[in-house]
């Protein structure tokens, strides 16, 4: 029965963590805005101040619709992002899967636009005192036809109903075609459960190896 209240609390938990493989509860929004900051000396790339705001909505109980905004190379390319998240399978186990389809635009370094194609796969598996995720997905460039892809691995593990703690590996492939790989532990405090608060650290484990402290809130209406 212990077992049984913890895989519930993941599962209405989880979803809160961005989008991944857990759906937005039907008519639920969530709103996540987060940053870098006290940046180490000679941070550029690939951390920096990176601001992002993410958002989404439970259009159904498989359906979820989304933005997603956000800064990259040292502030130099601007992305946005409308996508809708499908489940595959079943929504009531504790392995999920869904795959998502994202248009969007991009300001480059020379100042042109070009739209955007976005296809993901994220898949996660609720565990008795956490879970674990892999969120997958590949950009396409419309200018220069380029594929650019981007995995990240989350472990999460909930320590009581206001403590919440992950560790994340993000990799990916950057606008000029060099790969980066970053790991981000991040504590997590629930003020209600409708406010979230996340404080953590991001360290680059490519490029300039620099490294930053982490913001973030959370907020579900």
């Amino acid at each position: 029965m212990r077992s049984f209240w913890i895989f519930a609390l993941l599962v209405l938990f989880a979803p809160q963590v961005q989008a991944g493989a857990w759906s937005r509860e039907k008519g639920t929004l969530f709103i996540a805005a987060d940053g870098n900051f006290l940046l180490s000396e000679g941070a550029e790339l690939p951390v920096y101040y990176d601001p992002t705001v993410y958002a989404e909505y439970g259009l159904s109980d498989r359906v979820t619709l989304g933005l997603d905004l956000y800064t990259a190379n040292k502030g130099r390319i601007a992305s946005a992002f409308g996508f809708i998240g499908v489940p595959v399978g079943s929504i009531e186990t504790r392995s999920r899967a869904t795959i998502s389809l994202g248009y969007g635009y991009r300001l480059n370094p020379d100042t042109s636009t070009e739209g955007l194609i976005r296809l993901g796969l994220s898949m996660g598996r609720g565990l008795d005192k956490g879970w674990l995720a892999a969120d997958t997905s590949a950009t396409f460039g419309t200018l220069d036809a380029t594929w650019r892809p981007k995995a990240d691995f989350t472990w999460g593990t909930v320590w009581s109903n206001r403590w919440t703690a992950t560790l994340q590996l993000q990799t990916g492939q950057g606008f000029f075609n060099d790969n980066y790989a970053k790991i981000s532990p991040t504590i997590i405090f629930s003020i209600k459960d409708s406010f979230k608060i996340n404080l953590g650290a991001v360290k680059a484990l490519s490029g300039d190896g620099g490294g930053a402290i982490k913001f973030e809130t959370w907020l579900t209406f």
